[in-house]
């Protein structure tokens, strides 16, 4: 009886090295998890599910989402209640992955990449380097020497709702949302010999320093755009 125990055990965690990676539905796998179709006719229906929650269920679940988690996915299907925490961008049905990185390490679900949210350019704007010539006063701020603040969102709204002609008199743009929140932002480019610690933040407020003895050139501009939450 202890020689079949042994013999068992043996066998057992060589079938556990031997397969480190796992085939479902088939003998072979060509990644750490490789599903294949029960069937490829119309008989059985395919795919695999994730687990599906509701977003109050998931705030609940807080505690136990950190580092160690990053990455999961989960399919939420209802919208969470909660306007603050881990889940405050959960504001539809669908899929979700945990970013532990997010909100300075205390974690965020964010949606999949989803074809109705609006992601666009922010229209040209003008970046001062003149802290006593600032375009307005409304949108625009300079709090110390070489130290620049830019209101995102406020500009955009106020370019959508002004347009300089139209073909069109009776027609008119808006924005997805009023609310800066809605969005997230990301500036994509800069010109690196003139803008430095370029920040912005959860309400579309960008904030950029000048370099010491910069030479503005033709590569001097920044590239901005907008994501609907």
């Amino acid at each position: 009886m202890k020689v079949k125990l042994f013999f068992s055990i043996v066998f057992s965690l060589f079938t556990m090295t031997a397969f480190s990676q796992v085939g479902i539905g088939k003998t072979t796998s060509s990644a750490t998890l490789d599903v294949a179709a029960i069937a490829t006719d119309a008989s059985t229906a395919e795919g695999f599910i994730a687990p599906r929650l509701t977003g109050n269920q998931l705030t609940a679940k807080n505690a136990q989402y950190g580092t160690a988690q990053n990455g999961t996915m989960v399919y939420v299907t209802e919208v969470a209640s909660a306007t603050t925490g881990k889940t405050k961008n959960i504001k539809s049905i669908g899929y979700y992955f945990y970013d532990a990185t997010a909100e300075s390490g205390a974690g965020l679900w964010i949606a999949f990449a989803d074809e109705t949210k609006e992601q666009f350019y922010v229209p040209t704007l003008l970046l001062p380097t003149d802290m006593y010539s600032l375009p307005d006063n409304t949108y625009y701020t300079a709090p110390a020497t070489n130290r620049f603040t830019v209101n995102l969102f406020g500009l955009f709204k106020e370019q959508l709702g002004n347009p300089k002609a139209s073909s069109n008199s009776i027609a008119s743009l808006q924005t997805g949302s009023n609310t800066a929140t809605d969005y997230y932002y990301f500036i994509l480019y800069y010109d690196t010999t003139v803008y430095t610690s370029v920040s912005v933040t959860t309400a579309g407020v960008m904030t950029y320093y000048l370099v010491s003895g910069y030479t503005p050139s033709e590569k001097t501009f920044m590239n901005i755009m907008l994501r609907e939450k």
